[in-house]
């Protein structure tokens, strides 16, 4: 039967009470689709009352998704699936044979919102027919209703995120502006504590007063330069503690919260807050934080001040000891507190750069020298720092200081031998040439001085003493050789016969042994050194050799 017939037939109005109550029930269904209408609950009920009308099957249901229609249940059949596509919205058979298979396609205003595939064994009856069709319409109407409610309850539910969104964003607006207000007081009371006559305690002061904390404000030596204790809180030790990182420093202990204050990426001291529980607020982080800016302010002033003096000292210990300007040394060296009437030494410290505090070398010497109450004149020499001191001011544990200071032994210091002020150029030269002598010795790092060298002091140590091993090894290597394999003292036999001056009984009395084991001892030095005992120009080098060898295995080896 075509699709018009169906018009056709209901024009007749000559259905019988079955045909009346199975409209009536269709109108049933097409109401309790209507109540609350969901795709899952429309198809639902559609399906059954397909099944109720005409006793077929349903393989294959479709809705609509976009502008296509895709499967919604029933097994995967892509051949059905392709020949309902072809069926272009229009209601149809989609296979002919022996099973009658018919795509009922549910349109509202003109676009299709899903489709049924009905199978049945034989072809059902007009008025069933028409009982499909009329199911179509009710059906298409609740699906275009329960997309449209489910389009809506998204919109609903995005509106509604967006509110509280808006909502989320207009708190965070009022904490800000809240945030921002506390912090403009924080500001304004620490640039009014750094006003005053007292910058640097004041800051601390006003701080503790914001926190309610203990404050700490130490040096980058760890000396303190301000504290507020509260609730009976002490001052701590030195903060300052080296990190893995190169110019990193970090708390030293647990209860203080160190921030290094730094300027110019030197470290000029660590602010320290109170803080066992780490429980600081915010505000407190931003009040510290501030703060060690405004006190790095200061700290670089003072800094400042105190390079003006420095500066004055470095030009008169360059003069000094380019040997230059001595007429009026005198003059400017008392403006500076710096006595040049007795003797004096020069000192070069050379160390690893940066250091691993932060801290550079040459404040660091400046320190320990006041520390140790050393007078000095300063400054600055490639890849060295320069130092002018009074002799007889021990030095002897400046190397360990500097050490511990900047938490690194990665340092040589040269020293210079005494003079009068118009001489400190050959004490520099003799300082350059002890901190040369250890940088390439084999133990590099520490203190030598000038008059301590010995023998050094005039043997070339250069390319790490190559040719100087060289020359021991000439005159000594095969008596060296045999006293490692044979355990025996033959060099040092040779070293006291020499410095006995060839005095048999000395030398004898020296070691301990017979004259007669002497005399074999010096055979065999003889025999396995090739050398003449006798021969002045011998006894010479082999002389310098021991010496030369005690000296570099005594001194620096």
């Amino acid at each position: 039967m075509r699709a018009s017939s169906y018009q056709e037939f209901v024009a007749r109005d000559d259905l019988d009470a079955k045909s009346q109550s199975g409209l009536y029930d269709l109108f049933r269904a097409g109401s309790k689709m209507l109540e609350r209408p969901t795709t899952r609950e429309t198809l639902r009920l559609a399906g059954a009352s397909a099944k109720a009308i005409t006793g077929c099957t349903i393989p294959a249901v479709y809705v609509t998704e976009g502008n296509r229609l895709v499967r919604h249940s029933g097994k995967a059949n892509h051949r059905l699936d392709l020949q309902v596509e072809a069926r272009a919205g229009t209601s149809g058979i989609v296979e002919n044979g022996d099973i009658w298979r018919y795509a009922l396609f549910f349109r509202e205003t003109g676009k299709v919102r899903g489709a049924f595939v009905l199978q049945a064994a034989g072809e059902p009856s007009d008025i069933e027919m028409f009982m499909l069709h009329a199911l179509a319409e009710p059906t298409a109407t609740a699906l275009a209703t329960a997309e449209l409610i489910k389009r809506e309850r998204r919109q609903a539910r995005e509106l509604r995120l967006l509110f509280e969104a808006q909502a989320g964003s207009n708190r965070t607006m009022t904490a800000t502006i809240v945030r921002l207000n506390a912090h403009e007081h924080i500001r304004d009371s620490i640039v009014a504590a750094a006003g005053s006559g007292n910058g640097e305690a004041q800051i601390v002061e006003t701080l503790s007063a914001i926190t309610g904390r203990s404050i700490v404000l130490q040096d980058s030596f760890g000396n303190e330069r301000a504290f507020i204790g509260v609730d009976g809180s002490t001052s701590p030790s030195s903060m300052l503690v080296p990190d893995d990182n190169v110019s990193a420093a970090v708390l030293l202990g647990t209860e203080w919260r160190a921030t290094v204050i730094r300027s110019r990426r030197e470290t000029l001291g660590v602010i320290g807050i109170f803080d066992p529980d780490d429980t600081r607020s915010e505000d407190d982080r931003f009040a510290v934080e501030y703060a060690s800016a405004m006190i790095a302010v200061e700290l670089a002033h003072h800094r400042d001040v105190a390079e003006i003096e420095i500066r004055l000292g470095r030009d008169l210990a360059d003069d000094l000891v380019a040997g230059a300007g001595i007429v009026d040394a005198f003059a400017r060296a008392e403006a500076l507190n710096f006595d040049l009437s007795g003797s004096q030494r020069v000192v070069l410290v050379s160390w690893e750069t940066p250091t691993p505090t932060g801290i550079d070398i040459g404040a660091a010497v400046r320190h320990e020298l006041a520390a140790m109450r050393v007078p000095a004149l300063i400054s600055r020499r490639p890849g060295a720092v320069l130092v002018v001191v009074a002799d007889g001011d021990d030095l002897s544990s400046l190397y360990e200081r500097l050490s511990s200071t900047v938490f690194s032994a990665r340092g040589t210091i040269g020293v210079g031998g005494r003079c009068i002020a118009d001489d400190l150029p050959r004490s520099f030269a003799e300082a350059s040439r002890a901190l040369q002598i250890r940088v390439e010795s084999h133990r590099p790092y520490g203190l030598s001085s000038h008059d301590d060298l010995g023998l050094l002091r005039i043997l070339d140590t250069s390319n790490d003493g190559v040719e100087l091993d060289r020359y021991v090894n000439e005159w000594l290597g095969a008596l060296v050789e045999h006293d490692r394999d044979h355990r025996s003292q033959l060099v040092h036999t040779l070293s006291v016969y020499l410095d006995s001056g060839g005095n048999y009984d000395r030398a004898a009395d020296a070691l301990i042994i017979h004259r007669s084991t002497l005399r074999y001892r010096l055979g065999r030095i003889r025999e396995l050194s090739g050398r003449d005992l006798a021969d002045p120009d011998s006894r010479l080098n082999l002389h310098i050799a021991v010496r030369a060898r005690a000296a570099l295995r005594d001194n620096l080896r």
